[in-house]
């Protein structure tokens, strides 16, 4: 008696065993990732708006568009900025701005930096009289299916004759 309660219990933990793994049910299909388009980023302007005692701060403008059906809701910027190979700033913000469906908005990114991060960018643009700048980061926005996120990079050149406003 005690053998065949055994092997009861042996075929019915053999039995949990084949259905919790699958036991030959058909595997479901991988579900599509949702319908999203990377917003385009692009430069609009970089300016510098001061200096004080321990460092500086400027504003980037940045140009988002939106080529999905559907809006991007509250959307947070990381971002770093580069000069030449030197990262001056890093950082997250959180403009309070929706980018429509198919449309675009200009995001104002406030940057703060400290002269020490700043000091091998100064001396890449003394030495050359021209440097790189590189903001880079990702782009994330509330959409119909999640918050979801993408990645920019963007490079342009700057010159020591257009000092007050890095723009294009």
């Amino acid at each position: 008696m005690r053998k065949l309660f055994m092997g009861a219990v042996l075929a019915s933990l053999a039995a949990g065993v084949g259905c919790a793994s699958g036991g030959g049910a058909a595997p479901t299909p991988d579900v599509p990732p949702p319908p999203f388009e990377h917003p385009k980023v692009s430069l609009r302007e970089v300016k510098l708006n001061g200096a004080g005692l321990t460092g500086g701060s400027m504003q980037i403008a940045m140009n988002l568009y939106n080529p999905n059906p559907y809006p991007l809701e509250d959307p947070r910027v990381t971002y770093r900025v580069y000069v030449d190979r030197h990262e001056l700033a890093t950082g997250v913000y959180d403009p309070e701005v929706t980018v429509p469906a198919g449309d675009s908005a200009v995001v104002h990114v406030p940057v703060s930096f400290s002269y020490r991060a700043a000091s091998g960018a100064a001396q890449a643009l003394v030495g050359s009289g021209s440097v790189t700048y590189r903001v880079l980061g990702n782009i994330y926005a509330d959409t119909p299916y999640g918050r979801l996120s993408a990645p920019y990079d963007r490079a342009r050149a700057f010159s020591a004759m257009n000092a007050a406003s890095w723009s294009r």
